[in-house]
C-alpha cells in the first residue's frame, strides 16, 4: 500500500511539474519541423563588404504554442568558415524544435580568409563582429515580441550557444557586459573601431542580454567576465582538444595569437560562484567531442535539453539565481538616446521628423565627424563626412519608420534613435 501511495505521489508531482510548462520542452512533441529563412540584419565586414545576415528559424510543425523560449545557435569554423546549414547546428536546432522550442541557426560575419587570424588585432575585431551579429539576432526576437509577435516567443527566455567558434561567440556575448570588462591592452580601442559591443548589425534599441548560454568546445576570453549573478552555462569538451583547449591556451594549436579559458576552467569558475552549470567531458581530442560519435552527439543533445529545462521560468524547480542578471535588473550598454551621458554637446532634431533632420555638433569638437544613418535591420543608408557645426540631412526619400543615427569622431562613437513620420 505504501508503495502504491508513493508511486501516486511521484506521478502527481511529475505531472504537476510538466504541466507548469504545458508538457513541453522535456520530450518530443512534434515529429517534423518547419524551417524559415529570414534576414535579421546586415553589416560590413573588415574588407568593407556589406554582409546580409540571415538565420534559419526552426519550429515544430503545427506548433501553436505561445510564449515559447528561444534557442539561438551559432556554427563553428574558426571564425573563417562554416554556415547556418552545418550538420551539427541543424541537428540541435531540429531536435530542440521537436520539444517545443523556437530555434534559430544564424550566419554571422567571418574572416575573409584564415590567415587574418594571425594578427591579434584582426582576430579580436573579427570575433567582436561576430558577437555584434549575435546580439542583433537576440534583438530580432526581442523586437518581434514587442511588435508583430510573429514567432510567439518569450523575450525573457532567450538562450544562446554554439559549436567551437559559435560557442565562443555565444559565451562571450553572454558574459561580457561592457567594454570596461576588456582589460587586455588595445581591446577596448579595437572594439570601438568596429562599432562597440552592441554594433550596428540591426534591430537597435532592444536588449541583447541572454538568459543562459552553452558551448560545444567553446571558451571565454577571461573567466573573470563571469560574475556571481551571471546566467547558467552548459559545456561539452574533450580533454586533449587542441583546437580550443579544455584548460587555457591559444586556439588552433597556437595559430591564433590570443588565449582562451576552455570548459574545464569555466566549470571551476561556475563552481566557485555557485552558479548552475553542467559539463560533459571526454577523453581524447575530438573537436567538438561528438564530431566522430553519433552516441556522444545524442548524449550532448539530451544534456542540453536537460540543462535548458532546468533554467526555464515555467519550471517551478528551475535552478536560476533570484538575483540573476536580466534585461530589467542590469545596466545596458549604450545604444540609443545616449547623449545625456556623454561630454559632447550634440543635438538631433526634430524627433519625430518629416523630411529633414538637423544635427548640431559640439562647438568644441565637430571636425572630422562622420554621420551614418541605418534602418531598423542595420543597413547603412547614408554616410556624411563633415567639418561643419550645423548639418542638415535630407531623408525625404526614406519611408516612415525608425532609424538609427550614429555619429563618430576621433574620440567618440555614439547613436540616437529617430522616427520619421
Amino acid at each position: 500500500m505504501k508503495k502504491i501511495y508513493f508511486l501516486a505521489i511521484t506521478l502527481f508531482a511529475s505531472y504537476h511539474l510538466s504541466a507548469q510548462c504545458n508538457g513541453r520542452y522535456q520530450t518530443d512533441l512534434f515529429t517534423n519541423v518547419d524551417v524559415t529563412t529570414v534576414q535579421y540584419g546586415s553589416n560590413y565586414n573588415l574588407a568593407g563588404t556589406l554582409i546580409n545576415l540571415t538565420m534559419d528559424i526552426y519550429t515544430g510543425q503545427g506548433d501553436t504554442g505561445t510564449n515559447r523560449p528561444v534557442v539561438l545557435l551559432a556554427h563553428g569554423g574558426s571564425f573563417s568558415a562554416g554556415t547556418k546549414n552545418d550538420a551539427d547546428v541543424v541537428y540541435f536546432a531540429t531536435e530542440l524544435a521537436k520539444k517545443g522550442y523556437v530555434c534559430a541557426s544564424i550566419n554571422y560575419r567571418l574572416a575573409t580568409n584564415a590567415f587574418q587570424l594571425i594578427s591579434e588585432q584582426t582576430t579580436v575585431k573579427i570575433v567582436f563582429n561576430a558577437i555584434q551579429d549575435g546580439k542583433a539576432a537576440v534583438r530580432f526576437f526581442k523586437q518581434d515580441a514587442a511588435t508583430t509577435n510573429a514567432y510567439k516567443v518569450n523575450p525573457e527566455q532567450i538562450f544562446f550557444g554554439g559549436s567551437s567558434a559559435g560557442g565562443i561567440l555565444a559565451i562571450n556575448l553572454t558574459y561580457v557586459d561592457s567594454a570596461a570588462d576588456l582589460t587586455f591592452p588595445n581591446w577596448q580601442t579595437w572594439l570601438s573601431e568596429v562599432g562597440g559591443l552592441e554594433g550596428n548589425s540591426g534591430n537597435p534599441g532592444y536588449c541583447s542580454r541572454t538568459n543562459g548560454t552553452f558551448g560545444f568546445a567553446g571558451g571565454v576570453a577571461d573567466t573573470s567576465y563571469i560574475d556571481p549573478d551571471d546566467v547558467p552555462w552548459y559545456g561539452c569538451h574533450s580533454l586533449s582538444d587542441q583546437t580550443v583547449q579544455f584548460g587555457y591556451g591559444q586556439p588552433l594549436s597556437g595559430f591564433t595569437p590570443v588565449s582562451l579559458y576552455g570548459s574545464g576552467l569555466m566549470e571551476v569558475r561556475m563552481a566557485n560562484i555557485n552558479t548552475y552549470h553542467h559539463l560533459d567531458q571526454y577523453a581524447g581530442g575530438d573537436h567538438p567531442p561528438y564530431i566522430n560519435s553519433a552516441t556522444i552527439m545524442a548524449n550532448n543533445k539530451d544534456s542540453l535539453a536537460m540543462f535548458l529545462y532546468n533554467i526555464l521560468d515555467c519550471n517551478p524547480s528551475n535552478l536560476q539565481k533570484p538575483t540573476q542578471k536580466n534585461c530589467t535588473n542590469s545596466p545596458q550598454p549604450i545604444t540609443v538616446d545616449e547623449f545625456d551621458n556623454l561630454a559632447l554637446d550634440t543635438k538631433i532634431y526634430p524627433n519625430p521628423f518629416n523630411n529633414e533632420l538637423i544635427i548640431e555638433l559640439s562647438e568644441n569638437n565637430f571636425e572630422n565627424t562622420t554621420i551614418n544613418v541605418f534602418n531598423s535591420v542595420g543597413q547603412l543608408l547614408l554616410t556624411k563626412h563633415t567639418n561643419e557645426y550645423l548639418n542638415k540631412i535630407n531623408l525625404a526619400a526614406l519611408p516612415n519608420g525608425i532609424y538609427l543615427v550614429r555619429i563618430s569622431t576621433a574620440e567618440n562613437s555614439y547613436a540616437k534613435m529617430v522616427v520619421k513620420n
